[in-house]
């Protein structure tokens, strides 16, 4: 009778969980289709993935525009001030090299989405869309992401508390997409959408599953994933870090043979043959394996002749633009929606829990579960691309916080799985109804970000929604 009750409860919550997480996708990409500026109707903006797919069924890797050669006037064409003097005509965000244009967004996305759709339709996938499908599956993921750790390490954990933060971490990763959908994000939620696939299925590898050979297959997942999102945006592909810690933790106990090289072998093989993938595109577009097209980007800064030296003021440089990055204060004003977005602590304060996890005993817990390792790899992590949006961007933009917030969010909730699960029977009724709370307020402050953003292009729409809120 108990396994009947336990099997119907976990049909229920299955059945819960799936609902909750597809209105969570619906409330976060139908926005994206009401915006004029980046849903399509303005015909050739943000679309460079849509002439890319027609570009490689033509047979070619660059953008066969017939302007090319307005830039090769220019003694400089990377200088945002000459271009300007001179009045020249040339395509903003793209990356020129040799006379050529090519996109400077990564590859990838165009082989999972906008190709395959061509080739099955005949038509070319407006780009938002594309950016609908990646943020629908990052939300996906991170569901399935938290489900996995709480079956594993928080079997304790209110199943509405984990709803809840599925909820609020889901929309804190994603919410910037859904107010500049094309393009920009497109590459930023195809990143996310791999990158928390590869990071759930190193986690069932790893700690989920119990036979090796098991265990070496859902790696090798989480490997060809992980490696794919470097074709979509590099500094988020930096998360692979998280491998490493765990790596360790699958190696401890273990006793070491030839064998067991050789499957880690296979498993790591995608990074391998991605990689050699990539490095090939890169060099026959710009002569050089390792060059993404950062250095050659048409944008608001010269940036051809950015490097990564790690002399003493670049590492001031990455120290205080990291700072900023995290604690930047949060400017508040009188008029709806009162707020602007500043550093990752003060746009979502529940993320600043995190240091529960760290605090004995839950940190003694969390090594007692293993899973110590892999949280210091996120924190890392997000450090790592920190450093790295610093040194080759002229100035960290909001959307550019997409790149971590998902890994601080990860990272929070395990914290605050392990606060519960070393807390007293009479502290856990508070504690669930305090992480409630923080995930309504994580949900309010993101909405408030959104319509921000919005402003910024729509100020009218502002306008509207104070006006239907009554704030008018």
């Amino acid at each position: 009778m108990n396994r009947l009750s336990d099997s119907r409860l976990g049909f229920v919550q299955i059945l819960c969980t799936v609902l909750v997480a597809l209105i969570t996708i619906a409330a976060c990409v139908m926005p994206m289709a009401e915006l004029p500026l980046w849903n399509g109707e303005i015909p050739g903006h943000r679309n460079q993935y849509e002439l890319m797919a027609e570009a490689i069924l033509d047979g070619r890797i660059d953008f066969a525009y017939g302007d090319e050669g307005e830039l090769e006037k220019l003694q400089n064409p990377y200088d945002p001030k000459e271009r300007d003097e001179a009045g020249v005509r040339y395509h903003w965000d793209h990356a020129y090299y040799n006379g050529h244009y090519y996109m400077y967004f990564g590859i990838v996305p165009v082989f999972l989405a906008f190709l395959p759709y061509r080739v099955i339709t005949g038509s070319a996938l407006t780009t938002f869309h594309a950016t609908q499908l990646f943020a629908a599956l990052t939300i996906a993921g991170i569901f399935v992401l938290f489900g996995a750790l709480r079956k594993q390490f928080f079997r304790k954990l209110p199943f509405g508390v984990y709803l809840a933060l599925s909820v609020a971490f889901s929309v804190m990763s994603v919410w910037y997409s859904a107010a500049e959908p094309a393009l920009y994000c497109t590459a930023i939620t195809a990143a996310l959408a791999l990158e928390v696939w590869s990071i759930y299925f190193f986690i069932r590898g790893v700690y989920l599953e119990k036979k090796e050979n098991r265990q070496i297959l859902f790696a090798g997942i989480g490997a060809l994933l992980g490696a794919l999102a470097f074709g979509c945006r590099p500094p988020i592909a930096l998360a692979n870090i998280v491998v490493i810690p765990l790596l360790w933790v699958f190696l401890q106990g273990r006793k070491f043979t030839w064998k067991l090289l050789a499957k880690l072998a296979l498993a790591a093989a995608p990074y391998a043959v991605v990689g050699v993938c990539l490095m090939v595109y890169n060099y026959v577009r710009f002569d050089n394996p390792f060059e993404f097209g950062q250095a050659y980007q048409l944008t608001v800064a010269d940036q051809s002749n950015y490097r990564v030296t790690l002399d003493a003021e670049q590492l001031l440089r990455i120290v205080n633009g990291t700072c900023l990055n995290f604690f930047q204060f949060q400017n508040i004003s009188g008029t709806f929606p009162y707020v602007q977005s500043g550093g990752v602590f003060f746009n979502f304060p529940i993320l600043a829990l995190s240091l529960a996890g760290i605090v004995s005993p839950a940190r003694a817990k969390a090594k007692e579960l293993k899973i110590y390792p892999f949280m210091v790899g996120l924190f890392v992590s997000a450090l790592v691309i920190t450093a790295a949006d610093v040194l080759w961007s002229p100035y960290l933009l909001e959307r550019y916080r997409m790149d971590i917030y998902f890994l601080m969010g990860i990272g929070c909730f395990i914290c605050l799985g392990l606060w519960h699960s070393v807390s007293g029977e009479n502290q856990k009724k508070g504690l669930s109804i305090f992480y409630g709370l923080c995930a309504a307020v994580t949900l309010l402050q993101a909405y408030l970000l959104y319509v921000r953003t919005v402003g910024v292009y729509y100020p009218d729409k502002v306008t509207e929604i104070a006006a239907m809120l009554g704030l008018m």
